[in-house]
């Protein structure tokens, strides 16, 4: 019995780090479409994922094709979820898209006390910057 447990917390283990490198894989090579996500999603229900790595890898993926059901999902997530690994990188995919920009902004201001004083300084800053670039450009 106590070997099957192992075995069986073994494959979870594995089963984690293989789906969240081909996740990381595909938002680094620029290789999923919108179709794709959705596919994916429709098949394997990552947005209901409830293991931060995999639910993490899995929003910036579909933030960076822009799928739009991630973005209730993405925010819910950094909303209750402090670690900086996590958040930071979700809000800046956030607040680099256009169109979803002002709803992230809104949930980092009403949240921002929930995060650790590093965290709320990183997020301000990226925010600050993705603004200024934004200002240059148009």
């Amino acid at each position: 019995l106590c070997l099957a447990r192992t075995v069986r917390k073994q494959w979870y283990q594995r089963r984690v780090r293989e789906v969240k490198a081909v996740l990381t894989l595909l938002h680094e090579r620029d290789s999923a479409t919108l179709g794709t996500v959705a596919t994916l999603d429709k098949l394997f229900s990552f947005s209901a994922y409830k293991n931060c790595d995999i639910l993490a890898a899995w929003c910036r993926l579909a933030i960076k094709v822009r799928h739009k059901p991630i973005v209730p999902v993405a925010l819910d997530f950094v909303t209750r979820q402090g670690r900086m690994k996590y958040v930071r990188p979700i809000y800046r995919d956030l607040f680099a898209w256009p169109e979803q920009s002002a709803r992230a902004v809104n949930a980092f201001n009403e949240k921002k006390q929930f995060y650790m004083g590093i965290c709320r300084s990183m997020v301000t800053k990226d925010l600050q910057s993705i603004l200024v670039s934004q200002e240059r450009m148009g």
